[in-house]
């Protein structure tokens, strides 16, 4: 280059003043470090723009992308529109990109557009007119994305100057087609992720070793589980059912080696196991794909339980109307749309003289009217009728026709309309021979009519009856058994009287006979109880029976019941345990809550094992005590145990074990609780124990 131009010293276009060897691969290096970061941003621009100016020894340099004008199919791209404003990119010096100057530039032809072009601009430092050199990228997509424009003496313009330029209009278009990629890419990302995450179905996806790398919201609500919870973890482990697992992992395995999808293909029904250890049919489309070598297995899912339930009503609904079309007293005719028959009744086929209705299914209407038009005394007219019927689509009732035969005819017409669309036509007919029998026809018609809408309300109507019917049964109940209560108390009373009196001659009784005397008195003395606990069940429930309230110290209530209860609990071998902190009394009956306590504590002596732990336990927070009775024996079934607080109830372990019992206790205990302002709940593990808690409220 210094060869060239120093050969063209006595030229008119050389430059009044040396530019020093390599400053235009100085200028390069200087752009390309600057502007082609990792970054995209253009702020080095304006010093690239400075450095060419001073090393060609120019005015000014400008950056601007040209507008973009109509698309040339000539040309294959959008072609630069002239007279168009052009976006400035960077310039120096700062004032260079003037009105004067960009108005000339969008006034440029494409002709005028690659060669040093005069202008006549007044810079802003008084210096006259000068030329210029414009310099385009080459276009991206049918856009230039940057061109340069270098102010300076027309002697500038050599081969070094005009290479240069195009080169830094090169790096820079790069840099905003690096940036614009990078824009569409995380356009793309984010439209993606919008996708995903607004989707209505289910989307989940795993890698080849069976980690979830994609939960959508979709996916958290047919599961159960949050994103969070299951990220990261074995898909199988958490949402595939214990009898598919083998399965599943056989297919992840089977495709990573070999590609082949096997029958994971298209759209299948599998069940999806959700947190709550519960199942959901789901339909499954499986998308296996490869990104980067890395296998990824995709699952599009649809919630098919509900889909299920409403195909099963809609067939059950549809059976009754079938069945209460087949035998209606009226002639029932339906049609679709198309006017092809989708139900006839028996009677319909027997007014007519039509065999075999059912087989008229499927086959058109029109047909039909063809063959019953001769029944009628003016077939023609009746054919011509049921046309305009037809087109008018209007509903139609009570129109009467003659028939051939001497019969009256009457015919009623409605239109199928489904949220504002025709679906078919629906046509009524009685034979009007007999007075007396269209109106029970017609009122059984009306019945028939009303008979899917009365469904629900039937249903409701017996669910309530139904409640009614339980509570005059449970009042009745309850009436019964304080009427035997009462009845039973005098007989046992005498009987155990009389045992007392027996075991005064106990004399005269032989060791058989004293011991047959031990089981009648244990026996009445039972039932004695047992009459008891209903007769203070029925009077509790009954509010006859109000507490005598005080201010009551838990602690010592706790301490002493177990106290009490310590000597029948050594004999049958079970060890008492109390650990009761100070803390302020509650308002209570103090009677009615040993009761509370002296049930929980005998039962959970009697379901304890042979030297078995029953411990107990009281402790006060936030106003609130609380007792625990916690044993180690037989526990209770999970299912039975919100069960056990209602009357006669008792776990199915303890009736099968043998072990005595009314099932009243606990109904005492819960009633006697609750009428102190508190609740009592229980805890079990089958096999293991059970822990009851009272939680009473401090006195205020």
């Amino acid at each position: 280059m210094g060869a060239s131009r120093g050969s063209r010293a006595g030229s008119a276009l050389v430059p009044n003043r040396v530019r020093p060897a390599g400053s235009a691969a100085a200028v390069l290096d200087f752009a390309v470090a600057r502007i082609l970061r990792d970054d995209t941003a253009l702020g080095a621009l304006p010093a690239v723009l400075e450095r060419l100016v001073a090393a060609f020894g120019l005015r000014a340099a400008l950056a601007f992308q040209p507008a973009a004008g109509p698309f040339q199919p000539s040309a294959g791209h959008f072609q630069p529109s002239a007279g168009q404003p052009a976006t400035v990119l960077a310039a120096h010096p700062a004032d260079a990109a003037g009105p004067a100057l960009l108005a000339k530039l969008g006034a440029l032809s494409m002709a005028q557009r690659g060669a040093p072009v005069q202008l006549s601009v007044e810079p802003s430092d008084g210096a006259g007119a000068a030329s210029a050199l414009l310099a385009y990228s080459a276009p991206a997509d049918g856009q230039c994305l940057c061109a340069l424009v270098l102010i300076g003496d027309a002697a500038s313009w050599d081969e070094e100057v005009r290479a240069t330029a195009h080169a830094v209009a090169a790096i820079v278009a790069t840099q905003i087609r690096h940036a614009n990629d990078l824009a569409q890419l995380a356009e793309r990302q984010a439209l993606t992720q919008a996708l995903i995450t607004g989707a209505p179905i289910a989307i989940l996806a795993f890698d080849s070793g069976g980690r979830v790398i994609e939960f959508n919201p979709a996916a958290e609500k047919l599961y159960g589980f949050r994103r969070d919870e299951v990220l990261g973890q074995a898909m199988a482990d958490f949402l595939v059912p214990a009898r598919y697992r083998p399965r599943f992992l056989d297919h992840i395995r089977t495709f990573v080696e070999t590609g082949d999808p096997e029958e994971f293909t298209g759209q299948m029904r599998i069940g999806a196991l959700r947190a709550d250890g519960t199942e959901r049919t789901v339909e499954l489309t499986p998308v296996q794909i490869t990104v980067g070598g890395a296998t990824i297995f995709t699952g599009f899912l649809r919630d098919l339980t509900e889909i299920e339930r409403s195909h099963a009503a809609l067939a059950d609904q549809t059976e009754r109307l079938n069945c209460l079309i087949a035998t209606a007293i009226p002639g029932v005719l339906i049609t679709d749309e198309q006017g092809r028959i989708t139900h006839v009744s028996r009677s319909f086929g027997a007014m007519f003289g039509l065999d075999d209705p059912p087989a008229l299914v499927g086959t058109s209407a029109l047909a039909v009217v063809r063959r019953i038009n001769c029944v009628f005394a003016d077939p023609a007219g009746f054919t011509r009728r049921v046309g305009e019927v037809l087109r008018a689509r209007q509903p139609l009732a009570g129109e009467q026709i003659e028939g051939a035969d001497g019969r009256t005819i009457e015919c009623d017409y409605w239109p199928i309309l489904v949220d504002g669309r025709f679906r078919g036509d629906l046509w009524l007919t009685w034979d009007m021979s007999d007075r007396t029998e269209l109106e029970q026809q017609r009122v059984a018609a009306l019945e028939a009519e009303l008979a899917a809408r009365q469904l629900a309300e039937q249903a409701q109507r017996q669910l309530t009856a139904q409640n009614e019917r339980l509570q005059r049964i449970d009042e009745a109940r309850n009436q019964f058994l304080a009427i035997v209560s009462h009845e039973l108390r005098t007989p046992l009373t005498s009987i155990v009287s009389f045992i007392e009196l027996i075991r005064g001659e106990a004399g005269g009784l032989t060791p058989e006979g004293l011991s047959f005397l031990d089981i009648i008195e244990r026996n009445a003395d039972r039932l004695h109880r047992l009459i008891g606990d209903l007769l203070m069940l029925d009077r509790l429930e009954a509010g006859a029976l109000p507490l005598d309230l005080a201010t009551v110290s838990v602690t010592d209530l706790v301490t002493e019941a177990v106290r009490t209860a310590t000597p029948s609990a050594a004999k049958q071998g079970v060890t008492l345990e109390v650990s009761a902190c100070p803390g302020p009394p509650v308002a209570g009956d103090s009677r009615r809550l040993t009761q509370v306590l002296d049930n929980l504590i005998a039962n959970a002596v009697k379901f304890s094992h042979r030297n078995g732990l029953v411990r107990v336990t009281a402790g006060w927070r936030g106003g609130i005590w609380r007792v625990d009775v916690a044993d180690s024996g037989i526990g209770i079934p999970p299912e039975e145990a919100d069960k056990l607080f209602s009357r006669f109830v008792r776990a199915s372990n303890a009736r099968t074990a043998g072990l005595p019992g009314s099932g009243l206790g606990l109904s005492i205990v819960k009633v006697l609780t609750e009428m102190h302002g508190g609740r009592v709940e229980v805890r079990s593990a089958l096999g293991r124990g059970s822990t009851f808690s009272v939680f009473l409220p401090t006195a205020s």
